[in-house]
């Protein structure tokens, strides 16, 4: 291990952190100079409750997932578990594969995440947002947070890519988590250009409709080609972007947004 790695690893709660801040504060910046949407302000107290949640979120994460993924990466290495340890493989091809097969690995656990209705109940905190911005990226109920860092650190042990490898990943996950969810319009030309690869704020948000053979579209995260691979893709809304509700039919109401209704929600019966 470099040096360079040797100090990300021992510092990458620091790198995680002050880039997630800076990301969110850019975004949030872009969003104000080039919206998509002119956010309703009734819905204004809407962010404060995203990030209260991603507050708990943390906290919930800290409490109840014993091991981060570097970690349990390391574990592997040191045991030599999992396919990535039974080969040798240059740096740069651990990361390359480990981006690749852990953004296909949340593109499934995402389709499971709707086609489950127990697990629906839980994820469906994330749609029941009435608008979209950056801060909607971050509107996840704890119980979703804690089940897929499970689910992560159970792929890591399998798969076991290197810890340097799974933090660029995770680094890369909630930067386009952010850019994916941002209320920012792009210039067509650039839209189309980068959905060739990538996921954008236009082609997720179509994921956020109100119309559910809508919001059963759109599932990747970084790559758009997953998506289009297993035909779940879809290039523009039913009602267009201007037209296009967001949010769920059940779940109207304001007062749904608050934390404590947010935190409440997996137990809550449809409308």
């Amino acid at each position: 291990m470099s040096g360079f790695q040797h100090y990300f690893l021992e510092h990458e709660a620091t790198f995680r952190l002050s880039g997630f801040i800076i990301l969110i504060l850019v975004f949030m910046l872009f969003e104000l100079v080039w919206p998509r949407h002119i956010s309703d302000k009734k819905y204004k107290y809407r962010r404060i409750n995203n990030i209260l949640l991603l507050v708990i979120n943390s906290l919930a994460t800290r409490l109840f997932v014993p091991l981060a993924t570097y970690q349990v990466a390391t574990i592997a290495a040191e045991r030599n578990y999992g396919l990535f340890n039974l080969v040798s493989l240059p740096l740069l091809l651990n990361i390359v594969i480990t981006i690749i097969v852990f953004d296909f690995l949340i593109y499934l656990q995402h389709i499971v995440f709707h086609k489950l209705n127990i697990l629906w109940k839980i994820h469906r905190v994330h749609h029941t947002d009435l608008d979209f911005d950056v801060t909607t990226g971050i509107r996840f109920h704890p119980f979703e947070i804690v089940l897929s860092m499970f689910y992560k650190l159970a792929a890591v042990y399998l798969l076991g890519p290197a810890a340097f490898a799974i933090i660029l990943y995770e680094i890369l996950l909630n930067a386009a988590a952010l850019f994916t969810h941002s209320n920012i319009l792009l210039n067509s030309r650039l839209d189309t250009l980068l959905r060739k690869v990538f996921v954008t704020p236009d082609m997720h948000r179509i994921h956020h409709s109100v119309l559910k053979f809508e919001t059963d579209s759109n599932y990747g995260n970084i790559f758009s080609f997953w998506d289009k691979l297993f035909s779940t893709y879809r290039p523009i809304p039913e009602a267009g972007y201007d037209g296009m509700v967001i949010g769920l039919n059940e779940f109207r109401d304001v007062a749904d947004g608050q934390l404590i209704q947010l935190l409440k929600t997996p137990f809550m019966k449809s409308r």
